[in-house]
């Protein structure tokens, strides 16, 4: 008997060791829960998948930095769905799209490219967007989407600033959707269990391990 459940603590502690550190976290109460894929810089390395480092700031605001050194307000992580939503703390989200490049970052944004247009008079209230902090008294800038009778705008007195793949309250919400497939912890999330590093020898693989407490607001 003394060796059974020798055997059967075994598991229980190995988890235990794998998670240490890792609790669910948040930079203020109320703020987006923080586990795995995601870490906050406090914790320890395999809390956290790489690329999915987040840190609090002075004002207890959950920042993910990307690439470029763009900084972005947490609002929300869906872990199920596999999603964060982000905000722009400057609320000029459109103006720090140009520094963003994703091809070799685990978050992806999938949307139908937007066109931003820069025009010398007002549009009709139509299928745009008012970009304000992108305009000023001599200009207006509007968002479109690329496929919507672009040929239209095109004319005098629009002209073409670039096109992004992002949603349309990316430009009038100051608001930010990314995905991510790497690491898929799904069904982790389903199952109301931890998500983790398989070893550490192997530390790009992952698998599930029994939740150490249960937190029926840890999709968020």
């Amino acid at each position: 008997m003394s060796i059974l459940l020798f055997l059967l603590f075994i598991p229980s502690l190995s988890l235990g060791q794998r998670l240490e550190g890792c609790e669910d976290s948040w930079c203020k109460s109320h703020g987006p829960i923080v586990h795995f894929p995601f870490r906050l810089s406090h914790q320890p390395k395999h809390c956290g998948y790489p690329g999915f480092e987040l840190h609090c700031n002075t004002k207890g605001d959950t920042i993910l930095e990307l690439p470029s050194s763009v900084h972005f307000g947490v609002e929300k992580i869906d872990y199920v769905s596999q999603k964060i939503h982000l905000y722009d703390p400057d609320q000029c989200l459109p103006a720090k799209l140009p520094k963003l490049n994703f091809s070799q970052f685990n978050l992806k944004n999938e949307y139908l490219p937007m066109v931003l247009l820069n025009c010398s008079a007002p549009l009709p209230d139509t299928i745009h967007d008012f970009v304000p902090c992108l305009s000023s008294s001599a200009y207006k800038v509007y968002a479109v989407y690329e496929f919507d009778h672009l040929n239209l705008f095109l004319s005098e007195p629009c002209t073409k600033i670039h096109h992004y793949p992002y949603a349309w309250y990316t430009f009038r919400e100051n608001k930010l959707q990314l995905n991510w497939s790497i690491p898929l912890c799904r069904s982790c999330e389903f199952k109301g269990m931890d998500c983790g590093f398989k070893d550490e020898i192997k530390q790009l693989e992952t698998q599930l391990f029994q939740s150490n407490s249960y937190n029926p607001n840890r999709s968020t």
